[in-house]
């Protein structure tokens, strides 16, 4: 199941904080910290609550995820988790299932290579787009079943590369993915997460 990048996560988080005027490190480092699972060497579907809705598809359980830790929602680092939730939800079924999922071998490895390769080329180019800037991000400790904080400074130090290396790739055309369509989607995840704040 592939999902947004780094980059991604750190842009719908950034335009949410605007949005919802909230100014705390925290809340930014829940959007991006789901994919700190790769660091601890465990499986994605813990941190990203997926849950089999056929045979072969699937989702982030999000509202699950909001259940569980409902007393903890007004916490600025697990509303960036849930709205990263959210995001990676409406990402895998608009951009995913529609141009990878089901293509058949060896096409779809080829595409997945293409896929990851416009990763790396979206970086600079969305944090030009939306004029991010990358706050400094601390690991505070947070007890959540899902992930181990601990790991939080690796992920930390990724994304502080990509913004560091932006202008490496930002001129290639892209391969699989499509700039304006990128766009619509990132801000669809805003509104959807707007759309779930209570």
């Amino acid at each position: 199941m592939l999902m947004g990048s780094r980059v991604m996560h750190y842009c719908i988080s950034t335009l949410l904080a605007r949005e919802l005027g909230i100014d705390d490190d925290q809340f930014l480092l829940g959007g991006i910290a789901p994919d700190v699972h790769k660091y601890m060497n465990a499986p994605k579907k813990d941190s990203h609550f997926i849950i089999l809705q056929t045979d072969s598809e699937f989702a982030c359980d999000y509202r699950g995820f909001c259940q569980k830790y409902e007393h903890h929602m007004k916490d600025p680092f697990f509303l960036g988790y849930f709205y990263h939730l959210i995001s990676d939800d409406i990402w895998v079924k608009e951009i995913y299932y529609k141009k990878i999922k089901w293509l058949p071998q060896p096409e779809k490895k080829e595409a997945q290579g293409k896929y990851y390769r416009d990763f790396w080329r979206l970086n600079g180019k969305l944090i030009d787009h939306y004029a991010l800037t990358l706050k400094p991000l601390d690991a505070e400790a947070v007890r959540i079943d899902e992930i181990d904080y601990t790991y939080l400074p690796e992920l930390i130090r990724d994304l502080q590369s990509d913004f560091a290396m932006k202008d490496e790739a930002k001129e290639q055309a892209l391969e699989i993915l499509d700039f304006d369509e990128v766009i619509e989607v990132l801000e669809s995840s805003v509104k959807a997460c707007l759309g779930e704040t209570k």
